[in-house]
């Protein structure tokens, strides 16, 4: 570095405010592009900057705008299945509503529900494993606590979701409710499940009037 040189570094050092107060001069500082070793000035390069910053935003918004759109498919898809549920007047009809209603809303290709109460020949090991749940399972098939619910399906599903179905906070479950996709990242370990956890707490609540009808 020239002595000349020198002196302009310390003299920046100095003033580090120089080139605000001076915009004028930016344009004829030049500076080395590390992607293709062409000179450019200071402000072509600033301007490049900006330029790519307001495209990741761009990028950004619009990755926003489709997950904002396929929330709100995910809620009207919520709120139909609850709304035909909340209009069921013989409880009896609940079951194929449900199962239904989740087929066609959200393109579920095996959609299960298994009651204890039907006497479908479910075992008391798998009553328990369903009864010792503390939350829904997400997540490929091999790791499933139980796939009894998808038991005489034709297609084995490679991922699944098991819901156990009970009263409230009650430790007794009385069902399970069972989705399968034979592909096996419909249902990943890494799927946002809190649109599931409504669907559960809604399965359950309207699944419940059920027990209310055999005890009563």
């Amino acid at each position: 570095m020239t002595e000349e040189a020198i002196q302009v570094a310390d003299f920046l050092k100095a003033n580090p405010d120089f080139l605000i107060r001076n915009p004028g001069i930016l344009a004829f500082i030049k500076l080395p592009e590390q992607s293709t070793g062409n000179v450019a000035s200071l402000h072509e390069r600033q301007v490049h900057t900006m330029r790519e910053k307001v495209k990741s935003l761009e990028h950004r918004m619009v990755e926003m705008t489709h997950a904002a759109v396929e929330n709100q498919a995910i809620i009207d898809n919520l709120q139909s299945i609850t709304r035909s549920l909340l209009t069921v007047k013989n409880a009896a009809d609940l079951p194929t509503v449900l199962v239904e209603k989740i087929k066609r809303q959200f393109v579920v290709p095996i959609v299960r529900l298994q009651l204890w109460a039907e006497g479908e020949g479910v075992s008391e090991g798998d009553k328990s494993i369903v009864n010792d749940m503390k939350s829904l399972y997400c997540g490929f098939a091999e790791n499933a606590p139980t796939l009894s619910v998808f038991q005489g399906e034709e297609v084995a599903p490679r991922s699944v979701v098991l819901i156990p179905i009970r009263v409230g906070a009650s430790p007794e479950a009385f069902g399970c409710l069972g989705f399968g996709s034979p592909d096996k990242d419909r249902f990943s370990p890494t799927l946002e499940t809190d649109f599931l956890n409504t669907l559960a707490e809604t399965a359950c609540a309207a699944l419940s009037r059920l027990q209310t009808t055999t005890q009563s």
